[in-house]
């Protein structure tokens, strides 16, 4: 056979790497992080100074400086291979990294939650962790909810007067207490 005719029948070379094809794909958007998401991940690794989370992107998320210090005593019981979820709070600085929070994540699932108890109107049970002199305050997860004096019963209860609020031993009581309650 003449060298022409092979030459026909030999198929092109790519041009395009199979890689550079998948990153170009748009799918690979769903991959990569946006500011005020929400990602699943597990933690690679924990030091001192920060927390490295595979979250599914091109480079691992981190957890560093003030983020730890909000962390408290719950970052005792992180460990690496734990599945957490994290909020993106950059999707990169200028080291390339991708920024998270671990508190954050917490209280946006926390007020989803409250929009979910909104918009279903369900009745759920919320904790008294304090109060003022204008209601109770109700945690909701990490969010903070309020009770108004006047969507609570009178039942032992008097009116504010000038000189104090005589229902401080009562307020006082009903810290650490169940109610029934609706967003």
């Amino acid at each position: 056979l003449p060298i022409s005719l092979l030459e026909e029948e030999v198929p092109e070379e790519q041009d395009v790497h199979p890689m550079a094809e998948l990153l170009d794909a748009e799918d690979f958007s769903d991959f990569q992080p946006r500011t005020g998401e929400i990602r699943d991940g597990v933690i690679v690794s924990i030091s001192p100074t920060e927390i490295l989370i595979d979250i599914g992107a091109k480079t691992e998320g981190i957890v560093s400086g003030r983020e730890l210090e909000r962390l408290g005593p719950e970052i005792e019981q992180l460990k690496p291979g734990d599945p957490v979820v994290a909020y993106v709070v950059r999707p990169e600085d200028k080291d390339g990294n991708v920024v998270l929070s671990l508190t954050r994540a917490q209280q946006e699932r926390d007020w989803r939650r409250a929009e979910e108890l909104l918009r279903t109107q369900e009745v759920f049970e919320g904790v008294v962790s304090g109060y003022n002199r204008g209601g109770l305050i109700v945690k909701l997860g990490k969010v903070r909810g309020f009770v108004p004096r006047s969507q609570l019963s009178n039942t032992h209860r008097t009116e504010q007067t000038e000189e104090g609020d005589p229902d401080e031993p009562w307020w006082a009581s009903m810290v650490g207490t169940t109610l029934q309650l609706k967003v």
